[in-house]
């Protein structure tokens, strides 16, 4: 195996080390691009609400919760989530809103999470219109709301957080984007530099010769070249 020549390749990095910073700033310059031009921005926009005491018919008043109010709210969570990404609700708001996009689309860009042990429940919507992620968001409560309503004859749903327009795009991050690909364009200059010494086989010093042959440099013949009205100077 030939051996690597630690100080060489220093050497060379250092001669090129123009090479390394133009193909570094090129990279951040296309990581720009891409941020900027090639991505499109996304939104977020998230509302919550919380499973409470159900309205009591006959009175119309909400009692104190029981810990049967509770588990039962608990229960519910997961069915809950399921009915809010259904064909059903999904249908309504697109009707409601006059979206132009499919019951699958609109699914897809709808999440729902729970907390852990608790009867709080997140909608997250995502669209490229921030405004139009949040009217989404606290549509979806909205309708969903009145098909609770309807399907289990109860009013146990309340909003905490209206969701509002995102200010800025979640899946961009410029700066990011602009370090990453800096990074791989002064990894790329810098495993090619040490590829051009590795496999570089020419001789180019006394010493190579002495190291390869195992014998000394007893004399070396310089190269003239005839410049300036053909005065020969060596090299």
């Amino acid at each position: 195996m030939e051996e690597i020549d630690v100080k060489e390749i220093v050497d060379v990095f250092i001669k090129k080390i123009y090479i390394v910073i133009l193909v570094t700033v090129i990279g951040a310059l296309l990581g720009l691009f891409y941020s900027k031009v090639i991505v499109t921005p996304k939104y977020r926009s998230t509302t919550s609400f919380v499973l409470s005491k159900a309205v009591d018919e006959t009175t119309t008043q909400v009692g104190a919760i029981t810990q049967n109010d509770i588990t039962l709210n608990q229960k519910l969570v997961s069915t809950y989530s399921e009915i809010i990404k259904s064909k059903t609700i999904a249908k309504q708001v697109i009707e409601n809103l006059g979206l132009e996009m499919s019951e699958e689309e609109f699914i897809s860009n709808v999440s729902v999470t729970a907390k852990d042990d608790t009867e709080l429940l997140l909608i997250t919507v995502t669209n490229t219109d921030p405004v139009l992620s949040a009217d989404i968001a606290n549509s979806l409560v909205e309708v969903f709301r009145g098909k609770i309503s309807e399907v289990y004859k109860i009013e146990n749903l309340s909003v905490i957080d209206v969701a509002e327009p995102a200010e800025s795009p979640y899946n961009i991050g410029t700066m990011k984007n602009m370090a990453l690909f800096g990074a791989v364009g002064f990894i790329l200059s810098c495993g090619i530099i040490f590829l051009i010494v590795y496999f570089d086989n020419t001789v180019k010093k006394q010493e190579e010769i002495e190291k390869l042959l195992q014998i000394p440099v007893i004399a070396s013949i310089p190269i003239y070249e005839a410049v300036n009205g053909g005065e020969a100077y060596g090299k």
